[in-house]
C-alpha cells in the first residue's frame, strides 16, 4: 500500500485547526522569524558562527545556541548581533483587537 503524501502547507493549515495547536504555534512564531532572519543575514555576509561570536563579544556556543532557540535571549544580546549584522532590531508591544473575552483582574495588592 502506497503512503499518500501531503504538502507542508497543506499539513500545516490541518494542523493549525487545532486551537492549542494554533495557540502554540502563535507563540513561538516571533522567536522563529527572529531566528530565521538572524541565520539568514549571518549568511548572506558570509559570516561563520564563530566569526559572529567574536563580533558580538561572545563565543560560538551561545551563536549557536541561539540559533537552535535554546534559553532566554536578552534584549542587549539582541542589540549586539543586530549591531554586528549591520541590521536594525525593532521590537514592539501591540495591543490586540478588543474581543469579548474579559482581561485579566490583578488582585487589590497590585
Amino acid at each position: 500500500m502506497a503512503k499518500k503524501s501531503i504538502k507542508y502547507e497543506d499539513f500545516k493549515a490541518q494542523r493549525l485547526t487545532d486551537p492549542k495547536v494554533r495557540a502554540e504555534y502563535e507563540a513561538l512564531e516571533l522567536q522563529f522569524r527572529l531566528i530565521r532572519d538572524i541565520v539568514s543575514l549571518r549568511n548572506e555576509l558570509n559570516l561563520s558562527q564563530v566569526q559572529l561570536a567574536k563580533l558580538v563579544g561572545t563565543r560560538q556556543p551561545a551563536i549557536s545556541r541561539l540559533e537552535r532557540g535554546d534559553g532566554n535571549i536578552t534584549i542587549d544580546t539582541l542589540r549586539r548581533v543586530a549591531k554586528a549584522l549591520n541590521a536594525d532590531l525593532d521590537i514592539s508591544l501591540k495591543a490586540k483587537p478588543h474581543t469579548n473575552t474579559a482581561l485579566p483582574q490583578l488582585s487589590p495588592h497590585h
